[in-house]
């Protein structure tokens, strides 16, 4: 029974990315809606852990902090700072005591989704994911699956016993088997510019010169501004909805432009490959 479960929860949650990614693919932005059927499971796995394991009343505060988190990743406001803090230490406070005092593997395994929450928030807010939605997906896998999936025979790559697979979680191996798959993206980049004449580092591998009318209506942004009249250019994306008009103000008529990722197709393609493959390092 336990099997069929496993197997119902990995189609529902590939199910799930898989809708999520036509979305990113089709508009850049994806329904919350995502997220929210994926915590739902999370929480309800959480719960049945509980049950299962025997763990009492600490037990359920793993559940009310997968709970919180939900909460926080998909309310979608603008509050007082003091509101975030209140936030951020109830989730703390939820994952640390029953970290402490249940402990094993149950609560090592356990303290990886609150970690991964947290984890995600510091890439998030420093830039290094650009996508709320990514890192909301990211979160979200970490509340299903604290531990790999093993069904039909999958993972062909064994998942260690020990405490490695509680540190490389499967969301941290989705997370960089999609970043290890992006990185393609920019082996492309650089064949294509390098054909193309387009030899300036790094920019031909972040991304490519475009005409600005094309750019104007494709799904990328400006790696270029105006500065004191000239032309400079950056190695990030400028979010800017004037940036057009400046740079043709300026006189520019083909810009260096970054495509906008649609970096949930390979988060899912990571997953597909986290469930059926398992995660490479562990060969190592």
């Amino acid at each position: 029974m336990e099997q069929s479960i496993t197997v119902l929860v990995v189609f529902l949650i590939l199910a799930t990315l898989l809708s999520a990614s036509v979305f990113d693919w089709k508009y850049r932005e994806i329904p919350d809606w995502h997220w929210a059927i994926m915590f739902v499971v999370g929480i309800i796995l959480s719960i049945a852990k509980v049950i299962d394991s025997g763990l009492g009343p600490v037990g359920l505060l793993m559940p009310i902090c997968v709970a919180l988190i939900a909460f926080d990743c998909l309310y979608d406001r603008e509050p007082p700072i003091m509101m975030d803090m209140t936030i951020y230490i109830a989730i703390a406070i939820l994952a640390i005591v029953p970290f402490v005092m249940i402990g094993g593997d149950v609560g090592r395994t356990f303290i990886s989704i609150p970690i991964t929450y947290a984890a995600m928030n510091v890439l998030y807010y420093t830039g290094l994911v650009r996508g709320g939605a990514d890192a909301k997906s990211i979160i979200a896998i970490a509340s299903v699956f604290p531990t790999y999936p093993e069904i039909l025979g999958m993972p062909i790559i064994d998942v260690p016993s020990g405490i490695e697979s509680q540190v490389f979680t499967p969301a941290f191996a989705v997370l960089t088997m999609a970043l290890v798959l992006s990185l393609l993206y920019g082996v492309f980049n650089f064949i294509r510019n390098l054909i193309a004449g387009n030899t300036v580092m790094p920019q031909m591998i972040i991304g490519t010169m475009m005409p600005i009318e094309k750019a104007k209506v494709s799904k990328v942004w400006s790696m270029e501004d105006i500065v004191d009249g000239e032309s400079a250019i950056t190695t990030s994306a400028i979010e800017d909805d004037e940036i057009w008009k400046r740079l043709e103000d300026g006189g520019r008529t083909e810009i260096w432009v970054t495509a906008i990722i649609p970096f949930l197709i390979p988060i899912t393609i990571a997953f597909i490959i986290m469930v059926t493959v398992g995660f490479p390092l562990f060969t190592l």
